[in-house]
């Protein structure tokens, strides 16, 4: 199962794994690569999956009741249109045939000479 963290935590975790590395195992080279590594690279070397931040919230403004009720009236019309066009295609797929196909003239055997 894959870690879990904040771009912020990421964030401080790469800042100290850049000092760890300068610090402790004195490879400055190393240090800067992963200083020179975007906190979305370092997640993804470390497997580490990034958590929109909890702290900041997206909210989208509430629609008025007059807005929630006009796209309720859409989203009516829509599933009527819809359940029309399901009958249409069920009338076609049970064998109906409409008066229009008949009028045609196909199938009463009859032609013009």
């Amino acid at each position: 199962m894959a870690k879990s963290r904040t771009l912020d935590e990421i964030e401080r975790m790469k800042a100290k794994a850049a000092r760890f590395v300068e610090n402790v195992l004195d490879d400055p080279g190393r240090a800067d690569e992963i200083e020179d590594e975007s906190p979305e690279e370092y997640a993804e070397r470390k497997r580490i999956q990034i958590l929109d931040n909890p702290h900041r919230r997206r909210t989208r403004p509430m629609p008025s009741n007059k807005e929630l009720q006009e796209r309720v009236r859409e989203l009516e019309d829509e599933n009527d249109e819809l359940q029309d066009r399901l009958d249409d295609i069920a009338g076609l797929a049970s064998g109906d045939e409409d008066e229009e196909d008949i009028d045609n003239g196909e199938g009463d055997g009859q032609g013009e000479d």
